[in-house]
């Protein structure tokens, strides 16, 4: 694996391998979040975003989840998310040839599907050639390690970031620090300045679209509002906040809701349960399943540090502790899942262990406590929702039936 290079192809004919592959498969959406207005623009959005990651004078940045992008995008790059790309593949194409090709070149089944979905696309040469690419080692470490893996691939520069776990004045300067180095590394690798002026407005459009995203979780607290928790997910994993077509599509969405809240009555409504963990596309068979009878409300869009504005006059400072904030810290990952169930008035939480997710894994036991604490009912399920070798829906329908059941008194 560490011999291989990927093939030094033109952009073009990368984009040619990705377009066949889509291309082979297009399903029609049934969920209820295809219906809404907001998710049509994302998808046309990233849509754009792809074609123009395979254009040859783009500047393109591998990134991972929960990346600073905004300084990205204050360089006027595009950011490339490594994993969300292989998720957007397993969503609608066969991926088992991406698979396959990561096992032939011995890269262990251990670890998680989605991250090997992202070495098997770039292995069969359908990502763009990255110009550099960048980690921080906050929630995923498995992805940063592929990360660094995708920059031996590629031969490019490798930029990584060091996020504390704990949160306060000298881990804050510490991570600040990181982030102006980040800075000028950047700059010294590519030859491009940090445009100051772009940066500021790409701050401004992130609290624009942070502001009408945080309006939308609150109007989902007391209102069923079908889709609006599945996009709020949608777009957390696009991480396109900074970009000013993101605060269209965010305000676009808060319009919806708000006039679906209108004519949804909060005493008429399916019990809710708390999904947490990887979720599955939102047409998949497991949450077709779950939403026969009750509400899916997406735990991963309402983290804490999903909901914190920038400071305009101290960005990097308000990036470091929304950094911080992303890190997998037990104690406060508790305190917000114990908050988000007692503010959405969960009743039932559905723990999402994925095949080779060693930290979901690990807070299992930490959520399990909490539902225990507030007396909600929870299920634990094993999964994976890439390589159809970890998963069959028959593993588990007894014990969704079962939970169900219990949900249903």
């Amino acid at each position: 694996m560490s011999q291989f290079k990927v093939e030094a192809k033109s952009r073009e004919e990368q984009y040619k391998t990705m377009m066949s592959v889509l291309e082979t498969y297009r399903a029609e959406p049934s969920d209820p979040s295809s219906a809404l207005k907001a998710a049509r623009m994302r998808s046309l959005f990233n849509g754009y975003r792809l074609t123009q990651a395979y254009k040859e004078d783009t500047k393109v940045a591998y990134v991972v989840e929960q990346f600073p992008n905004e300084i990205v995008f204050g360089f006027n790059m595009l950011s490339w998310n490594m994993e969300s790309m292989a998720i957007l593949l397993a969503q609608t194409v066969n991926v088992d040839p991406f698979i396959n090709l990561t096992q032939e070149k011995s890269l262990s089944r251990d670890i998680c599907s989605f991250l090997r979905g992202s070495l098997g696309v770039m292995l069969a040469n359908g990502y763009p050639n990255p110009d550099l690419v960048m980690v921080n080692d906050q929630p995923c470490d498995c992805l940063a390690k592929v990360g660094n893996m995708s920059s031996k691939l590629y031969d490019c520069t490798f930029l990584s970031i060091n996020t504390p776990n704990q949160i306060n004045e000298d881990t804050l300067a510490y991570l600040v620090e990181q982030l102006k180095k980040l800075i000028a590394d950047i700059e010294s690798n590519l030859n491009i300045p940090f445009d100051e002026e772009l940066f500021r407005q790409v701050v401004q459009y992130s609290n624009e679209a942070r502001d009408y995203y945080c309006k939308t979780v609150e109007l989902n607290k007391t209102y069923e509002l079908p889709g609006v928790s599945r996009e709020l997910l949608e777009i957390f994993g696009m991480n396109g906040f900074g970009l000013k077509e993101n605060v269209q599509i965010c305000k676009t969405l808060y319009e919806e809701a708000l006039e679906m809240s209108k004519q949804s009555d909060p005493n008429k409504k399916k019990k809710r349960i708390l999904w947490a963990g990887q979720a599955p596309h939102n047409d998949h068979e497991l949450i077709r399943y779950f939403e026969q009878q009750v509400e899916i409300v997406y735990w991963a869009p309402l983290w804490e540090a999903n909901l914190v504005s920038l400071d305009p006059e101290d960005p990097l400072k308000s990036i470091a502790e929304r950094a911080i904030l992303y890190h997998w810290n037990a104690k406060r990952l508790k305190e917000n899942i114990s908050q988000v169930c007692t503010s959405f008035h969960i009743d039932g939480v559905v723990i999402s262990n994925i095949w080779g997710c060693r930290n979901m894994m690990g807070i299992s036991s930490m959520i399990r406590e909490m539902s225990g604490e507030q007396g909600l009912k929870y299920l634990t399920i094993s999964v994976d929702y890439v390589d159809k070798n970890n998963y069959a829906f028959n593993h588990v329908k007894n014990r969704i039936d079962a939970f169900l059941e219990i949900m249903s008194d």
